[in-house]
């Protein structure tokens, strides 16, 4: 006999009072067409979660389906909103703390192995003499060959002071390697690198806004400027998704004087916010080039966004993700920590641009203003400081365009299949004396030896075009084609065969370059690492030739008459 359970009427009478008590006293509580929709939406919730807990075939969980409810609610409005437990908490303490209790390593699967990818500087990890690839066989008592790496990741991580045992197994070993470890808070850097990329030119790479952004930033800064003096300044923010939006004010304020408009808000049920910076510049008079591309967004297109419209640096690279909306957490059971982080406002810029891209909107249908079409044409025109045009539409469009040379096939396939780190690892564990003397040099014996590895591997990959080719010549078997149509198909891919021979000869250069950068990192960290890939950075040469040459630099900045 079916027994009603009481579980659906508590949790769904508890839902329509929050729900309710919620837009009593929003903008709208006076509006009686917006009551006679929120009446019939409560409505329709009531009887549906009532009608499946009665009627469903197989009994359901009651809070399993209201955080399907609640989950299908946040889905209808944009990617940002979104309903996390304590995992997402976690990873919020990441993102605005830049730390974590862990033991400080990138890890990566390769070949099926859960295998260290570098250790962090000042670490367990790298205190304990875990190497670049390492791999990681047990945590504790469980073997990982099954994990997944974000189940390997979770379980490396913990609580700092809490102990954890591995079991590595290490190339040029024969017996594995027992460690164990007490866990700390990693932090994680904003500023992953800092130095002269020129005499006078200061390179400043900004991979994150956490809450220590700009202390770090300041701190690099000082530390430059006790190497010689500070003349110009390249601030990279390419590939940095964001972070709070206190310390895009912040960072903006070490290049703008005080007093400044930084970013402004506006949101439907949100006050109107100006942010301006609070305090003097540090380098407010240098000239400055921002770096940006398509991995810039949120509070990256904040900072490029203001100097751009304040006139107060050059832009370089390519358009911006086009990120400018603002989430703020609200929690909904402190107990079990669980929270909604939920989308409140938009940033605006100093010449009035709206940052965000239009297409955000998942589902057009639960809006009822959709008014701020304007915000996002790409056509409507705004004006810097000094009076130059720029655009809406979304991102921040930089002063000179630099494409990033697409990568091809062959070096693509080279990394994705670990070609380059396995062979770092190899080489360096048969000659474990290898050092960094000023700055690794990939010798023509090295490209000698990393051609005979590929040998061995068997290495294969696709050319483009190669797969399309097997497709239709299987569909025309299938189907039987002409046996002149089946032939030119096979001779074509023939040729694909034999260019495939002649890759690693066509691709030298770029190989030596991948061999030059994995080794620094293997040799000299992460920040080796990036100090060896600006060496062969095509928009870092564009910022400094923009920066050597003064006239040209001022009239990017001046009115375009």
């Amino acid at each position: 006999m079916f027994r009603k359970s009481p579980w659906p009427q508590m949790i769904l009478l508890a839902v329509v009072i929050v729900v309710s008590v919620s837009i009593l006293n929003n903008s709208f509580a006076n509006n009686e067409q917006m009551y006679l929709k929120l009446d019939k939406g409560l409505f329709y919730l009531k009887q549906v979660y009532e009608t499946i807990s009665r009627n469903y075939v197989d009994e359901v969980d009651p809070e399993g389906l209201s955080k399907s409810a609640i989950h299908g609610i946040v889905e209808e409005l944009d990617p940002y909103t979104v309903f996390f437990e304590k995992k997402g908490s976690e990873q919020l303490d990441v993102i605005t703390k830049g730390k974590y209790g862990g033991l400080g390593m990138e890890i990566s699967k390769q070949k099926g192995n859960i295998t260290v990818i570098s250790p962090i500087d000042n670490t367990p990890a790298q205190r304990a003499g875990i190497r670049a690839g390492d791999i990681i066989k047990k945590i504790g008592d469980e073997e990982t060959e099954q994990m997944t790496l974000e189940e390997a990741s979770g379980k490396l991580r913990g609580q700092a002071g809490t102990e954890v045992t591995l079991e590595l197994k290490r190339p040029g070993l024969s017996d594995p390697i027992k460690l164990t470890l007490i866990r700390e808070d990693i932090v994680i850097k904003d500023v992953s690198y800092a130095g002269f990329v020129e005499p006078g030119t200061a390179f400043l790479r900004l991979s994150s806004f956490s809450d220590k952004a700009a202390g770090e930033l300041k701190e690099a800064i000082r530390q430059l400027e006790k190497e010689s003096k500070i003349e110009r300044v390249i601030l990279d923010l390419r590939g940095n998704p964001g972070g709070l939006l206190a310390s895009a004010v912040e960072v903006g304020n070490v290049f703008l004087p005080k007093g400044e408009l930084i970013v402004e808000t506006r949101g439907t049920h949100e006050r109107e916010s100006k942010f301006n910076t609070p305090q003097n510049a540090i380098l407010g008079d240098v000239p400055l080039v921002v770096l940006v591309d398509g991995g810039s967004a949120s509070a990256s297109e904040i900072v490029a966004g203001a100097i751009q419209d304040l006139d107060r640096g050059v832009i370089i690279g390519s358009r911006t993700f086009g990120k400018g909306l603002v989430q703020q957490v609200y929690p909904v059971d402190k107990v079990n920590d669980a929270f909604l982080k939920i989308t409140t406002a938009k940033y605006y810029i100093p010449s009035g641009r709206c940052i965000q891209k239009e297409d955000y909107k998942r589902n057009k249908e639960v809006f009822t203003n959709m008014a701020d079409t304007a915000d996002f044409n790409n056509h409507k025109k705004y004006l810097t400081r000094n009076g130059r045009t720029v655009f809406g539409g979304g991102g921040i469009s930089p002063d000179i365009e630099v494409d990033t040379p697409e990568m091809d096939q062959y070096i693509i396939a080279l990394w994705v299949q670990g070609h380059f780190f396995n062979f770092a690892v190899d080489y360096l564990a048969d000659h474990p004396d290898t050092r960094v003397n000023n700055g690794f040099q990939v010798t023509e014996k090295m490209i000698q030896d990393f051609k005979d590895y590929l040998e061995q591997k068997d290495m294969d990959f696709d050319i483009e075009g190669e797969s399309k080719l097997e497709e239709f010549l299987e569909l025309a078997r299938k189907e039987e084609y002409s046996e002149d149509m089946i032939d030119l198909v096979i001779v074509a891919l023939q040729k694909l065969q034999q260019e495939k021979t002649v890759q690693f000869e066509k691709h030298t250069a770029e190989i030596k370059q991948a061999l030059e950068t994995e080794f620094a990192e293997k040799l000299g960290g992460s920040a080796a690492r990036i100090a060896t890939l600006l060496k062969y950075d095509e928009t870092v040469d564009s910022a400094k030739q923009v920066l050597k040459q003064p006239q040209e630099y001022q009239q990017i900045l001046a009115v375009k008459n």
